[in-house]
């Protein structure tokens, strides 16, 4: 048979694996031409492993098939699922969770993915169950593998130890293989993956060295499908739903925990069956984010940063000659979100009322906690005390994002508060079909005067009313979170339908206010869903509403009772949000597509 193009079929084949449920007879066709491969392709065994379609059994549901029946229509035509249950799928490892798994494979710090094409976004989040790989991706990721194999190569003596490469060789490759693929793949290797992996390693190492065998397979593992897919495809049950093998629940908790790979404690917990129920999932959740290892703070802060927008603030700008000390403490502003989380859940309440409403920040920077006016003078250990500026939403890196080179920005900082923080739909002027004309320049008037104009027109004032009244209570800060030089006006008046109502001076007592917010709380948990999920759209709006009815039950686990940080979810503790996600009772189910 004719062998066809390598990166072709790539492509391909990763299309089909986002499709699996319609593309599983093709896959299944391409996958059948693997053995026509030229000798020593390098990505072969990128096209192995992928577990989506072979764990579909040739009699189960047919696409759609996923209890939408009395549904809407959505508004692309196909309608919406009213079942509580996240569809069944295979999801690409974001550009972050192949870093942290490339790095617990390899053992090493170097960074490999810092040339990646971005990943593509679902409200914001960088999980998204729709991550393409294109052909730029995947030489990009065949770069990556090498890179990463040419360091085991380096490592041979601790990674694939051999006491005879010349007669033992095989042997100790076949040892190799069981230990690296398993824990690349996140599972235990099937028969037949081990032994193409062992003639890729024949490939390489006959007629070379056996290191040349060993370095061989580490680059086909770290680039193929069963390690650049997490699936949740379950147990190939005929029927609309199916339930995650116990080493796809393993992989999910810990990738969104820790955005890396499940440990051999986890793993064991999937071999002897202890992670089926809540409560077992629960135990390992607080193992996983109460251990040494900081990758379940990484995770949280990445969540956080994506919710809020905050992580754009390495690629923000400033004009230099307005803000001339913008590019000097960016660096600070960048490090103290990290910090200010860190201390949050490790010493302070954890919850996201205190996220939005401290009176306190954690900065090492001293030209940062000048621009805030702070003082170390009376604050506890590693905080910086605020005496008028209040949480995460008054700090550098979100005053600095939402707004623009040389001016502020009430309508980027209102859009941000009413889309993330409230979770009130903003609809985009394109949607609308409105075109919005530059923002005249005007010297003698203030940013809230020139936007005047936005409520004296009744089609911008239907959305403008309430974004700006947002927006204009930060206009005590300039673009770059500094307070403006008086006369401010920031005072507001918010008439939105939520528990916040009222007037109110500027962002602080609106970020107070906040802080103490029912509403406010129930969106950072629909948030956590989406950052969860991968999701946020009306196909998984039953699942999502779902959670949050399991959300408003969680309640802190018995055997963390006596933990210096109590709050439930539902009082806003960010860590039991996590966790209710991961225990809710549909957690470990999918509906068949």
């Amino acid at each position: 048979m004719k062998a066809i193009p390598v990166r072709v079929t790539i492509v391909r084949l990763h299309w089909y694996a986002l499709r699996f449920t319609r593309g599983c007879a093709k896959f299944r066709a391409m996958a059948r031409q693997l053995r026509f491969f030229e000798p020593g392709v390098l990505v072969l065994p990128l096209l192995t492993g992928l577990a989506g379609c072979q764990a579909q059994s040739p009699g189960g549901s047919s696409p759609g098939a996923s209890g939408a029946a009395g549904g809407a229509s959505s508004g692309a035509g196909q309608p919406v699922s009213t079942s509580p249950l996240l569809p069944a799928r295979i999801r690409r490892l974001s550009n972050a969770e192949y870093e942290n798994s490339a790095q617990v494979l390899v053992g090493s710090a170097e960074p490999v993915t810092a040339a990646f094409a971005p990943d593509t976004r679902q409200s914001g989040y960088t999980i998204n169950d729709a991550q393409r790989v294109d052909s730029v991706l995947v030489k990009q990721i065949a770069n990556a593998a090498t890179q990463l194999a040419a360091q085991v190569r380096v490592k041979l003596a601790t990674l694939a130890p051999c006491a005879d490469p010349v007669t033992q060789a095989e042997a100790c490759a076949k040892t190799f293989i069981q230990s690296f693929a398993t824990r690349a793949y996140r599972r235990p290797l099937a028969a037949d993956e081990a032994q193409k992996l062992l003639e890729l390693f024949h490939v390489a190492a006959d007629g070379a060295s056996y290191a040349d065998g060993i370095e061989q397979v580490a680059s086909g593992v770290l680039q193929s499908a069963a390690f650049l897919y997490l699936t949740e495809t379950g147990n190939a049950a005929p029927g609309r739903q199916v339930t995650l093998t116990p080493y796809e629940t393993a992989s999910a908790i810990s990738y969104l925990v820790t955005a890396g790979p499940p440990d051999a404690e986890l793993l064991s917990s999937a071999a002897n069956g202890q992670l089926e129920t809540p409560e077992q999932r629960s135990t390992a959740f607080s193992r996983l984010v109460s251990g040494a290892d900081p990758a379940s703070r990484e995770r949280v802060l990445r969540v956080i940063q994506e919710w809020l927008g905050t992580d754009r603030l390495p690629d923000t700008a400033k004009d230099s000659v307005v803000y001339g000390n913008f590019a000097a403490l960016k660096p600070a502003m960048l490090s103290e979100t990290a910090d200010f989380v860190d201390h949050l859940l490790a010493h302070k309440s954890g919850t996201v009322g205190e996220l939005l409403g401290a009176n306190w920040t954690a900065t090492k920077d001293t030209g940062l906690a000048q621009l805030y006016e702070g003082s170390a003078n009376g604050a506890a250990e590693g905080e910086i005390s605020l005496p008028a500026r209040r949480g995460i939403l008054n700090q550098g890196a979100f005053l600095s994002v939402y707004a623009h080179a040389s001016e502020t920005g009430p309508v980027l900082r209102g859009v941000a508060i009413e889309r993330r923080v409230v979770c009130i739909d903003v609809p985009s002027p394109s949607t609308l079909k409105i075109t919005v004309p530059p923002l005249p320049v005007d010297s003698s008037k203030t940013m809230r005067e020139r936007l005047a104009t936005h409520v004296s027109d009744p089609m911008c004032a239907s959305c403008h009313t309430n974004i700006d009244a947002f927006g204009f209570a930060f206009e005590l800060y300039n673009g770059m979170g500094q307070a403006a030089p008086p006369p401010v006006d920031s005072h507001t008046t918010l008439s939105v339908g939520k528990d916040f109502d009222g007037d109110y001076a500027d962002s602080n007592q609106l970020a107070t206010a906040l802080s103490n917010s029912a509403a406010v709380r129930e969106c950072f948990a629909r948030n956590v869903f989406r950052a969860s999920a991968g999701r946020s759209d009306d196909q998984v709006s039953a699942s999502e509403n779902a959670f949050i009815d399991y959300w408003r039950t969680a309640s802190v686990p018995s055997g963390d009772a006596g933990s210096s940080h109590p709050a439930t979810a539902v009082e806003g503790s960010i860590l039991e949000t996590l966790r209710a996600f991961i225990t809710s009772p549909t957690f470990t189910l999918r509906r068949a597509q």
